[in-house]
């Protein structure tokens, strides 16, 4: 009776072991990639501009969508989008820019495909935002890096967002 105890609990052990916990997946996982942002100014006037420059490299294969997040009280400027990709200046315009009234934020949304950057896996986003009214002291910009997927679209009602990075932007 021992042994057949002994031999239950071994294989029993034996097959728990073999379900492995935790996984880890397929050592070619690759994220959206990494992502940093900075502004020439953290503190601007109503009225005044800052450039605002979005650095990305070891981007997935398939493309990343790029969501900006910003204070109500800033706008974007039109035709000031700009892709810094492989030594060569590309005009770009955000695939979306809406308002989430309720939490008084815009986004600002790129996708950036692999047509872009071509054989490029690094490059920058430049644009520029107004300051058109006050915001609070700790405003911020914030930016999400997401892998592209064929027919998703971006809604502010579910942005699928989580701050990958932040920097002070405040209009006073």
């Amino acid at each position: 009776m021992k042994k057949v105890t002994k031999l239950f609990a071994v294989s029993i052990l034996t097959t728990l072991m073999a379900c492995g916990g935790g996984g880890g997946g397929s050592p070619d996982y690759t994220g959206a990639g990494n992502v940093t942002l900075r502004v020439s100014q953290e503190q601007i006037d109503t009225g005044d501009r800052t450039k605002v420059t979005v650095s990305f490299d070891e981007l997935h294969p398939d493309g990343v969508i790029l969501k900006l997040r910003y204070a109500s009280g800033l706008e974007y400027i039109g035709d000031t989008s700009l892709w810094k990709v492989g030594g060569k200046n590309i005009d770009a315009s955000p695939d979306y820019e809406l308002a989430a009234d309720i939490a008084q934020e815009t986004y600002l949304v790129y996708e950036l495909s692999r047509e872009t950057l071509g054989n490029n896996n690094s490059g920058e986003l430049v644009f520029e935002l107004r300051g058109i009214e006050e915001t609070s002291q700790n405003s911020v910009i914030e930016v999400d890096l997401d892998v592209l997927e064929e027919g998703a679209i971006f809604t502010s009602d579910s942005p699928e967002f989580s701050t990958e990075y932040s920097t002070n932007l405040r209009v006073k």
